[in-house]
């Protein structure tokens, strides 16, 4: 059986190999969160370019195809 001293020290050592845990996740939290928010931007960054790409593709694609002739014709064109 541990004398109270004994189990004064277990539970120490335990609180502060808690703690240095507790610092660690702690960390690699904060890591992630700027991480996180990186790939937030990126994928802002990407969903803008691909929406300006498909836009410029159906341009060209009606233009390809002559059906620009029949939009502009409300215009005079």
């Amino acid at each position: 059986m541990k004398t109270t001293g004994e189990a004064s020290q277990t539970l120490t050592n335990q609180l502060k190999e808690w703690s240095v845990q507790i610092a660690v996740l702690g960390a690699k939290q904060d890591a992630a969160t700027v991480t996180a928010k990186q790939f937030a931007q990126e994928l802002a960054e990407l969903r803008t370019k691909h929406h300006t790409a498909t836009q410029q593709l159906r341009e060209v694609e009606l233009h390809e195809s002559g059906m620009y002739m029949w939009e502009n014709i409300g215009c005079g064109g």
